[in-house]
């Protein structure tokens, strides 16, 4: 079954298409991550998956819970690349040997994939937190081919990718690199009131730098 949009309640952020990744690029203490959680938020109807390579996947909970994500054992999965399949967490969690390990993060992705699938779960929205943590461990050429695979997978099925990215600690090329598998950019920097956000490449979207809250939006 088709959809038209993704939408982001409480964000000042237009719609997005379906088939989209974005690069969400910015650093940890601007409130990138609780952004990029905030764009996993959806609608009853729709999945998430969350690939976590630096965080358990009871931290992830946490700040899913603060940020408004729900998560549950019916829609939400988390990959986890640092623990232990953890029960207490509200969500399906799957054990990734580590963050090197990109061939265990492909076939878990895939299997939960085809979990929500058979349970009617067709539309899910994809967040890998990070692509910094991925790079220190393995070289540009080897990230690329994962994140160019897992791009594809996201559109072939109609879904919304967020991959976080911290530019700082990477040189232009590689940041340019691995933007250019994506569809689009949101970049996050800390403004003198606060977090703010523009887009780029993703029509519609704000150009400008915009306030905003990672938990309840403020932006005008």
């Amino acid at each position: 079954m088709s959809k038209d949009r993704y939408g982001f309640d409480g964000l000042s952020l237009s719609s997005i298409r379906p088939g989209t990744t974005v690069l969400l690029a910015g650093p940890a203490h601007a409130g990138t991550r609780d952004l990029g959680l905030r764009l996993l938020s959806r609608p009853a109807d729709e999945g998430a998956i969350v690939v976590t390579t630096n965080r358990r996947s009871r931290r992830i909970a946490d700040d899913s819970e603060r940020v408004g994500l729900s998560l549950s054992r019916e829609s939400a999965a988390i990959l986890d690349c640092v623990g232990d399949e953890d029960e207490s967490v509200p969500a399906r969690v799957l054990s990734v040997s580590g963050p090197s390990d990109l061939t265990g993060i492909g076939m878990r992705y895939s299997d939960v994939y085809r979990t929500f699938a058979r349970e009617d779960t067709d539309h899910v929205r994809t967040g890998l937190f990070s692509l910094s943590t991925l790079l220190s461990f393995g070289d540009l050429k080897t990230v690329s081919r994962f994140v160019h695979t897992l791009v594809g997978r996201i559109d072939a099925v109609d879904g919304l990718g967020v991959l976080l990215i911290d530019p700082a600690i990477h040189d232009d090329r590689t940041v340019s690199t691995l933007s250019q598998f994506c569809s689009g950019r949101i970049d996050v920097r800390d403004g003198d009131d606060g977090p703010e956000l523009r887009a780029r490449g993703l029509p519609d979207q704000p150009r400008d730098w915009r306030p905003f809250d990672p938990t309840t939006d403020r932006a005008e």
